[in-house]
């Protein structure tokens, strides 16, 4: 028998994100003496991250269509003349139109085993157009899921958007993985845990986009409260988003210059997860945010909102604290607990490696892959 032949759909190679990401690390980890990996896009212009991806053993395959809602019927056909020339064994497709478009022509193709996958919330879409495109779109992938043999989700949170009770059995929660290769760079610079002092400057860490729901906003407004008890405590943010100029303006109405700052787009998080103290997620809504993970493999008591999917991941009074979203004055009494009880922070950042490293081990993340990948397989050739 010759390798099982898989392709992900998505809408483009172009944008490195956390698929991307994902799609790297099953190309880096993935058995591929007996798999082969590919990724079926509508646009690919070729990039530094494309040729790494080909380089650890995936393969690009681009239908070259031009974005633009006259294309919207060409990517359609051409994902069906795709699949039907190649031949995949399974179709794995990612996000609305990619599940959409990709679902019906794998289906109308006859490929073998097709599987949907949703990483996000329903209604997290940056802009008001984007939000109702997805409104008009998400009933018609649920329609969809039916012509699914598998769907996949990485959380409980996300299966609940996203549940139909006829398609109860299809529905497959595997966790993401964090990215094993950064988390090494990004080690070898860093002290040992087993050696961490406290800081001159007690310093708290924000990653992530500069959007309304990521909540930095009330992460800001809680600094004014931390200052009070820590002086010296200092806020590092890092990303970029639509509300990073009234973010930086509410630094400078609350007086509070000295004590924050932007880094802007970190291209390793766990660098600068390493040099903090608290890692702090204030978020309005998640799905399950890979941050969370990467905190706790470096070893760093986290603080989060327990909103969405982060409770799957960050156990309260254990590898970090959970409070309620939009509340300065909870998530502010959480920071100054960690900072000024040093013992129970290094004891939740050790707990927080631990469980990273074990139930949320990127190895774990593609056994899980492979083996959906197999059981699937194996299904239909008893049918």
């Amino acid at each position: 028998m010759g390798k099982v032949k898989v392709i992900h759909v998505y809408k483009d190679f172009n944008v490195y994100n956390g698929l991307i990401e994902i799609l790297m690390i099953l190309a880096r980890g993935m058995d591929l003496d007996k798999f082969e990996l590919g990724v079926c896009v509508f646009r690919y212009d070729g990039n530094s991250f494309g040729r790494y991806f080909e380089q650890l053993g995936g393969r690009i395959h681009s239908l070259d269509i031009p974005k633009s809602l006259t294309n919207q019927i060409r990517e359609l056909i051409g994902l069906y003349r795709f699949f039907k020339t190649f031949r995949p064994d399974i179709v794995q497709t990612h996000v609305l139109k990619a599940n959409l478009f990709g679902i019906l022509a794998a289906r109308l193709a006859k490929v073998p085993v097709i599987i949907g996958t949703e990483m996000t919330l329903k209604d997290i879409a940056h802009t008001r157009t984007t939000r109702l495109r997805d409104k008009l779109m998400q009933p018609l992938v649920g329609l969809f899921l039916g012509y699914s043999d598998s769907f996949m989700v990485t959380s409980e949170y996300i299966k609940q958007q996203w549940y139909q009770r006829r398609c109860a059995e299809k529905y497959r929660v595997i966790y993401p993985p964090f990215n094993l290769e950064k988390y090494h760079a990004a080690e070898a610079r860093s002290l040992s845990k087993a050696t961490n002092v406290i800081h001159d400057d007690p310093t708290i860490g924000f990653i992530g986009r500069l959007s309304e729901e990521k909540g930095v906003q009330t992460l800001i407004r809680a600094m004014a409260a931390v200052r009070t008890k820590i002086p010296r405590a200092k806020l590092l943010i890092a990303g970029s988003g639509p509300m990073e100029k009234q973010l930086r303006k509410l630094v400078q109405t609350t007086d509070l210059g000295s004590s924050i700052t932007f880094l802007g787009f970190c291209s390793n998080a766990f660098e600068m997860i390493g040099n903090l103290d608290v890692f702090v997620l204030p978020s309005r809504t998640e799905g399950c945010p890979i941050v969370v993970l990467e905190a706790m493999a470096m070893g760093v008591p986290v603080i989060a909102t327990d909103v969405g999917g982060t409770p799957e991941l960050v156990k309260d009074n254990i590898t970090g604290l959970l409070v309620q979203s939009n509340s300065p004055e909870a998530l502010a009494k959480a920071i100054v607990l960690l900072l000024t009880d040093r013992e129970r922070a290094l004891r939740m950042g050790i707990e927080g490696h631990k469980r990273a490293f074990g139930e949320f081990h990127p190895n774990r993340f593609i056994e899980s892959v492979e083996r959906m990948y197999l059981e699937l397989l194996g299904r239909q050739s008893v049918s």
